[in-house]
């Protein structure tokens, strides 16, 4: 039973690690988004197509690829952090569960 336990500990530090990390990470994430968001105009959507540059006025094509980086990292960041509180949730439970068998078998 206590190995079990040391076990889901581990999991559940680890899990708290992997959110922590997340948090620290966004500012680099900022940081990226801003700077695609300058160089996306610039880039052809596909083969043999013109860079949005050529058709919207520069500004406009920054702020459209910001705003569209923007949700999708918003988007995964909220479902990355839901991910992992879930099995935070799971792992605590799972604990407590363990530790309840224990009570009960003394």
């Amino acid at each position: 039973m206590n190995d079990q336990i040391k076990i889901v500990e581990a999991e559940i530090l680890e899990c708290r690690n992997k959110l922590n990390r997340k948090k620290k990470r966004i500012p680099l994430l900022i940081f990226i988004g801003i700077a695609l968001s300058f160089i996306f105009p610039y880039l052809p959507g596909r083969r043999g197509r013109r860079p949005m540059m050529e058709s919207w006025k520069y500004h406009y094509a920054v702020l459209f690829c910001a705003v569209i980086i923007a949700i999708v990292l918003a988007i995964s960041y909220s479902m990355d952090k839901t991910k992992l509180e879930k099995n935070l949730r799971a792992l605590k439970l799972r604990k407590y569960l363990i530790e309840q068998k224990r009570q009960t078998k003394n």
